[in-house]
């Protein structure tokens, strides 16, 4: 491989665990032979299952592909008892039906794709039909968010990530407004980046690097980043701690983790209140039901606070039709409303019943914010906190 070696292979005895991170790029079965090594000698000295975490490989060629099939006949023929399982991500391309063939020639290999149990709404959310309703909801919430981020410490020149990017629109803005010494956008769906890709394109914007990668384990390095970003993206997490994990590791001692989400249980328009209150009620609990929390956004004090972080500070927007251009702000609802009685109905099940009160309870949102005497707010919570300095060892006695 590289003479620098791009990756790194590590064994967890207590967890008779074989982590590989990093670009497994051999060009020969010798070139693989420091993973071999390791991989051979693991499997001689255990019993009962080996583990084979794949979580943070970013890149696995042709050639490391057949040594590992390779290593699994290796196991069959001399460890017959031993049990394997494959711990994979969707971040390599074509990784779950590569290794799930594995499965097929080797009876003792399971595979386990990673992202698929962790994401379990994934199919609903990381699909371009959801790219106008971000695009919208990006065109109101930034007028009420760039004064904000300076509040909270982002400053021209620093090292930003944006977690969770979307369709990178968020992270052009970011571009545009503070000029960033680096700013690296992640997120899991590869129909957002594109879309991402070819709006920075479209803008002249070349130093934006946007990468595929799966939140709760990220290919970035620790202390990193002096502002990490992650918008309305928790919310839709079933295990939002170990993205936080992630969030806190990347950022620099001194440095911030910024955070924003909704509480859809409060969005509210007056008049026909009752309406409005049903349907965001039920479309709270058709986003459960794919393991997602859309009223997350109270709860983030207490998710970096318990996190060690320090100077916590938290806030709240509030999108109303007072504050807000009316027409944008109805476009953004008219979105929710395609897409929650269209694809968020059909993949949780929703009787047409359930449909056509849902489509009224939007329209009679929408009525709230355009008419004369209505009003109408959507709260999205916005939170930040610093990472403490590493704390200084005891000299020891």
């Amino acid at each position: 491989m590289d003479p620098a070696q791009p990756y790194t292979v590590h064994y967890h005895e207590n967890n008779q665990e074989v982590a590989i991170a990093g670009s497994l790029r051999p060009r020969d079965a010798d070139d693989f032979g420091p993973v071999r090594e390791v991989l051979v000698r693991v499997a001689a000295a255990i019993k009962g299952t080996l583990y084979l975490n794949l979580k943070r490989l970013r890149y696995c060629n042709h050639r490391a592909f057949v040594e590992l099939a390779r290593f699994l006949e290796h196991c069959r023929r001399e460890h017959p008892e031993l049990r394997l399982k494959l711990v994979i991500s969707s971040v390599i391309p074509w990784a779950p039906i590569r290794f799930g063939y594995l499965t097929e020639l080797f009876p003792n290999a399971i595979v386990e794709q990673y992202d698929r149990a962790f994401y379990p709404g994934q199919g609903v959310i990381e699909n371009d039909q959801l790219i106008p309703v971000l695009r919208t909801q990006t065109n109101i919430v930034w007028d009420h968010e760039r004064e904000l981020l300076r509040k909270h410490g982002l400053r021209p020149g620093m090292r930003v990530a944006d977690i969770c990017c979307g369709i990178g629109d968020f992270a052009v803005l970011l571009h545009k407004e503070f000029k960033p010494e680096v700013i690296v956008a992640v997120d899991h769906s590869r129909p957002f980046l594109q879309y991402a890709i070819q709006v920075a394109k479209e803008f002249g914007i070349n130093d934006i690097e946007y990468q595929y990668g799966d939140a709760a384990n990220l290919l970035l390095a620790s202390n990193t980043f002096d502002f990490v970003t992650s918008r309305l993206s928790l919310q839709v997490f079933d295990q939002p701690e170990l993205i936080m994990r992630e969030l806190l590791r990347i950022c620099k001692p001194g440095g911030r983790v910024y955070l924003t989400n909704e509480m859809m249980s409060h969005n509210y328009g007056y008049p026909r209140h009752e309406s409005v209150s049903w349907t965001y009620a039920q479309t709270m609990k058709m986003f459960a039901t794919l393991g997602m929390d859309l009223s997350i956004g109270p709860k983030m004090y207490s998710l970096l606070t318990d996190l060690g972080f320090e100077d916590v500070s938290m806030e709240q927007i509030g999108i109303t039709n007072a504050n807000t251009v009316v027409e944008d702000f109805a476009r953004v609802i008219e979105s929710w409303e395609e897409y929650i009685t269209g694809e968020l109905s059909t993949a949780t099940g929703q009787p047409q019943a359930i449909v056509d009160r849902l489509k009224a309870g939007f329209k009679d949102h929408v009525y709230a914010i355009r008419s004369r005497r209505g009003f109408a707010i959507w709260p999205i919570f916005v939170a930040s906190g610093r990472k403490p300095a590493p704390t200084r060892e005891s000299p020891t006695r």
